[in-house]
């Protein structure tokens, strides 16, 4: 599996890979990035090449609705700084459609 990449709601990229989501912590001269777990302190290493190595166990199960979670999160802030209209209601009609699609399990 190929690692796919997130941007954030604070605009950093994010690494998304066979379930966990792990933050840039610094790159190297070879073009791999260093990352780590949001969540918890496990670490891996990318490449050019998309493929990942992971260096250590994480200390919970993996979250396949953490990066649309993320994505949600991040059209939810987009719309309140692009609406005018209150802050209540639009994350009001966010929850709305949220649970009025259709569930995928």
């Amino acid at each position: 599996m190929s690692a796919t990449f997130i941007e954030s709601t604070h605009g950093n990229i994010h690494l998304c890979y066979l379930g966990y989501r792990y933050y840039g912590k610094r790159k190297s001269q070879n073009r791999s990035k260093y990352w780590i777990c949001v969540k918890c302190n496990a670490t891996a290493t990318s490449f050019a090449d998309l493929s990942v190595v992971v260096r250590d166990e994480h200390t919970h199960l993996p979250d396949g609705t953490d990066k649309e979670v993320l994505e949600m999160r991040k059209n939810l802030k987009r719309k309140i700084i692009e609406e005018s209209g209150p802050i209540d209601r639009i994350v009001e009609e966010a929850y709305h459609a949220i649970h009025a699609q259709p569930q995928s399990r």
